[in-house]
């Protein structure tokens, strides 16, 4: 199986529309679009994705119709009423998909739950940001591993984190591995975010009872009509088996 998790950056206006039709055929098809149109192309479509800091804009022209198109089933079914929320999007048979707000955050965060048929868990969620946010993101980081450990089915966390390392060392995950780490810690894979020459790992993907097969980023590239990527994050692909 497959799963893609992006942060959009959904709060910057600038060329959202472009930047957001870009991301999402890169996401479905596994390339940029001009690549696709390449001979013998054959798509990557990954089983789940999720999605942090969508707007409503973009949910509606971009993200609802193009997923729907591809055959996923979609959560959150209307916009949230929130400024900016998450989004689950899954191929695969769906038992219950459920949301909470966090109860440390001055940001209105949430943690976002899909249950499937197959046994397996997904969750997502775009955790406190800024240095202000450090101790509320590490107490929502906590509650997710929590939830992870008591889960008595393989669980998977993909999100926008905002985690620094000190604040990951701080953690006991217990049985939950980090992703990225479990994979040898490529460090072409590492950066997921990047503004100018600040770069971070603030996205991660968590496991547990996972046999991860492959781990990459992608989304780096810039979107030919703009010179610019599609966001300011990159999106993390995870290949596993259960």
């Amino acid at each position: 199986m497959q799963l893609v998790t992006w942060n959009l950056n959904g709060l910057e206006d600038r060329h959202i529309d472009e930047r957001t039709e870009a991301a999402m055929f890169q996401m479905l098809l596994g390339v940029p679009l001009e690549k696709a149109m390449l001979n013998d192309f054959k798509p990557n479509t990954p089983d789940i994705i999720v999605l942090q800091e969508v707007v409503e804009r973009s949910y509606h022209a971009h993200i609802l119709p193009h997923l729907q198109a591809a055959g996923f089933t979609v959560y959150p079914q209307q916009p949230s009423e929130r400024s900016y929320f998450e989004v689950m999007a899954t191929r695969l048979p769906v038992l219950d998909y459920s949301h909470e707000k966090f109860e440390y955050t001055d940001q209105g965060r949430e943690l976002s739950v899909l249950k499937l048929e197959n046994k397996l868990t997904i969750m997502t969620a775009h955790m406190e940001s800024m240095k202000p946010g450090s101790s509320m993101r590490i107490e929502q980081a906590k509650l997710i591993l929590d939830k992870m450990n008591q889960d008595n089915d393989p669980c998977i966390f993909a999100g926008d984190t905002n985690l620094r390392q000190s604040e990951w060392e701080t953690l006991t995950p217990n049985v939950v591995v980090d992703a990225w780490q479990s994979s040898g810690s490529p460090k072409k894979h590492k950066i997921t975010w990047q503004r100018e020459k600040y770069k971070a790992r603030y996205d991660r993907v968590w496991t547990k009872d996972i046999k991860i097969t492959e781990f990459g980023v992608f989304g780096s590239n810039k979107i030919a009509s703009l010179k610019e990527p599609s966001s300011d994050h990159r999106a993390i692909r995870l290949k596993f088996e259960l």
